[in-house]
């Protein structure tokens, strides 16, 4: 291994600006050839080596969008790569090539920026910051009404969305599910059909998820654990293996110490025991408890690292178990929950736990504001975010 890739193995950043990395032009032949005596040290391939531009045109992925970069001509694209965050793509006969780049390695990373002759020196000196800054990226496309939607957001585990009826919440969190094909039937049965015409959502959340998809058919870059519930049909529908029911009765026991055990009947019905000795089937219990046991079971059945809650007030929660319900999202192993909503006590319950680890974000008409704990607490005094949300188009004064 040479220096440069201990460097990167120990958490360092290598800028790579110019031709192509890790090669050089024989002088006797004019050949490019690679540098290291065992080929290319990356799992990809270089496209072009010869001098001339593969496309005129390249254009900004998320991450671009995020990086403030100036796209341009393409002179040593790569193939698309599960391993590699792009910056920049080119897209030539229905398929991608990356032209800029980020590949991890270790605790750093190879960034690949400007692969034509064509190079911004202040950029370049600026980009260190801009890598240290990177948070959430969304963009979705030719989804229901969000035609080219994009959210840039700093970096957080859960997020409260805001808006009025039909603002594209629920679409919203949709079109990041569908980076998940478990998820398609699911949003089939509620919306009847997915979409007519191509949909892409990108997304970046430390690594980089891109899919297309329509009624037909759907492409992704790479699989993503999406959890999504739609809280009106908060119910499980994946079979599971029985044993997973120990995990459940642990997590649930967090909220409830009475209960004792849940379990599966003979008749295959999900039950639980309680201490003294109550034994009732879940549909017996208050729609609030269930919704929360149904919550708890599909999580330890699917391990998502992402999770998707659409109008959480239909949980019927009480503002109690409400409370108990966000300390227990705080604490999952998971890289994003996102919750939309349109109660009050959703918001309100949550701001009050001042944690770092939660934004609040108002969208209206393709505008958004993203706001902290303090920042709602503070505003609650005398505006409802409801309504503040509506000024971003500038619905109310």
């Amino acid at each position: 291994m040479t220096e440069i890739f201990k460097f990167m193995e120990r958490g360092g950043t290598v800028i790579w600006v110019g031709d192509t990395p890790f090669y050089y032009v024989d002088k006797n032949n004019g050949v490019k050839k690679a540098i290291f005596s065992k080929g290319n040290p990356f799992p990809f391939l270089p496209i072009n080596l010869g001098h001339k531009p593969v496309s005129e045109n390249s254009e900004n992925t998320i991450v671009g969008e995020m990086l403030e970069y100036n796209p341009k001509d393409s002179w040593r694209p790569v193939e698309a790569n599960p391993s590699l965050i792009p910056i920049s793509i080119i897209k030539q006969g229905g398929g991608i090539l990356y032209s800029t780049w980020i590949y991890k390695y270790g605790k750093g990373r190879f960034v690949r920026v400007y692969d034509s002759p064509y190079v911004n020196v202040n950029y370049v000196l600026s980009l260190p910051e801009k890598l240290s800054k990177l948070g959430i990226g969304i963009r979705i496309r030719n989804y229901r009404k969000l035609n080219d939607f994009k959210m840039i957001l700093p970096s957080f585990k859960i997020g409260v969305i805001l808006g009025k009826n039909n603002v594209g919440k629920t679409s919203i969190l949709e079109a990041i599910a569908m980076l998940d094909k478990n998820n398609v039937s699911k949003i089939r049965e509620f919306r009847g059909r997915i979409s007519s015409q191509v949909a892409e959502t990108e997304l970046f959340l430390n690594e980089y998820y891109r899919v297309e998809f329509s009624d037909n058919t759907s492409s992704r870059i790479k699989d993503a654990k999406v959890l999504l519930i739609y809280s009106h049909n908060a119910n499980p529908t994946t079979t599971f293996d029985v044993s997973i029911l120990r995990k459940v009765t642990d997590l649930l026991s967090k909220f409830d110490p009475n209960i004792f055990y849940v379990y599966l009947s003979a008749g295959n019905e999900v039950r639980v025991l309680f201490n003294d000795k109550t034994d009732v089937s879940i549909n017996e219990l208050g729609y609030g408890y269930k919704s929360l046991l149904n919550f708890i079971l599909s999580y330890a059945v699917y391990q998502p690292k992402i999770i998707l809650i659409d109008d959480l007030e239909g949980f019927a929660l009480h503002p109690e178990l409400l409370k108990q319900f966000y300390d227990f999202l705080l604490r999952l192993d998971v890289d994003l929950i996102l919750i939309t909503t349109q109660s009050s006590d959703v918001y309100a319950y949550l701001a009050e736990k001042r944690s770092d680890n939660v934004r609040f974000i108002l969208i209206n008409d393709g505008n958004y504001e993203v706001l902290s704990s303090e920042e709602v607490l503070n505003r609650m005094n005398y505006e409802d975010l409801r309504y503040t949300a509506l000024k971003l188009s500038g619905e109310v004064h």
